[in-house]
């Protein structure tokens, strides 16, 4: 269970496979579990970086609150501390977001950019109602049920159908950090690429599922339209967490493109 003690913090990440570099960045409450299904696609061929940001998971920050730009500081920091001077780079949602202000400061630092689920600002229902139940734990109730109001905004009515159908009851997070998520939401609100997408000319790839309901998919094209030459995967029937079987094998192609 390794940490880098990098700018003032003990960042958890995981450092699996050999050959190039790929960085993951997770998004909202996710930790080094949340791109589980993807790394085995990746180990054989390449060195995955996956870290959980501050706010969630295992690691360690002062606690005094967080700032968008300190995420981005973070990735650049613990590349540095692994001896990773170019990566591809993979961001889902709120590390979208994080993986495109990298792309804007930190250009020679990447080989590709991917970005899932992706917006170039924070939607404002879902920061209302994201900032409402983080608000609600804060005042004692079971921070469990920041998980359960998440999922239902980032799977579809069908993949909710279908566990019913099967018996199942969809995974929640427990014992998750109601003030680090906070500080996350904060943070997350800062962020703002509208203007400054055409900075980015390292090859990039958009995906965004058809009927997300967290980010609407207007908001992935406003993206992918605003990064030059940006390739786009859009899936039918998919919400805000794309499963990594849904979009592998472009990824794959993408990142294999530019070895």
């Amino acid at each position: 269970m390794p940490f880098a003690n990098i700018n003032g913090i003990e960042m958890h990440y995981h450092d699996e496979g050999e050959g190039t570099p790929v960085v993951l960045v997770t998004g909202f409450s996710g930790d080094t579990t949340f791109f589980k299904h993807l790394i085995p696609e990746l180990t054989p061929k390449y060195r995955v970086i996956t870290f959980d940001n501050r706010g969630a998971g295992l690691t360690r920050y002062p606690g005094d609150g967080i700032r968008c730009q300190d995420f981005v500081d973070d990735v650049l920091a613990l590349m540095d501390h692994l001896g990773i001077g170019r990566a591809h780079m993979l961001g889902w949602s709120m590390g979208g977001h994080i993986a495109q202000e990298f792309a804007i400061q930190h250009q020679e630092r990447l080989i590709t950019l991917t970005l899932v689920s992706a917006y170039p600002y924070r939607p404002a229902r879902s920061s209302y109602f994201m900032n409402g139940i983080v608000d609600c734990a804060l005042r004692g109730g079971d921070p469990e049920y920041i998980s359960m109001m998440t999922n239902a905004f980032c799977f579809t009515e069908d993949f909710f159908s279908g566990m019913e159908a099967k018996g199942k009851t969809l995974r929640s997070l427990k014992d998750l950090n109601a003030q680090g998520l906070k500080h996350q939401m904060n943070a997350l609100d800062e962020f703002d690429t509208r203007g400054r997408l055409s900075a980015i000319t390292v090859p990039t790839l958009s995906i965004h599922g058809l009927s997300d309901i967290m980010v609407e998919p207007k908001l992935g094209d406003y993206v992918s339209d605003g990064i030059p030459g940006c390739k786009v995967l859009r899936i039918p029937d998919t919400g805000h967490i794309v499963n990594p079987p849904l979009y592998a094998k472009e990824f794959m192609q993408h990142i294999a493109s530019y070895e």
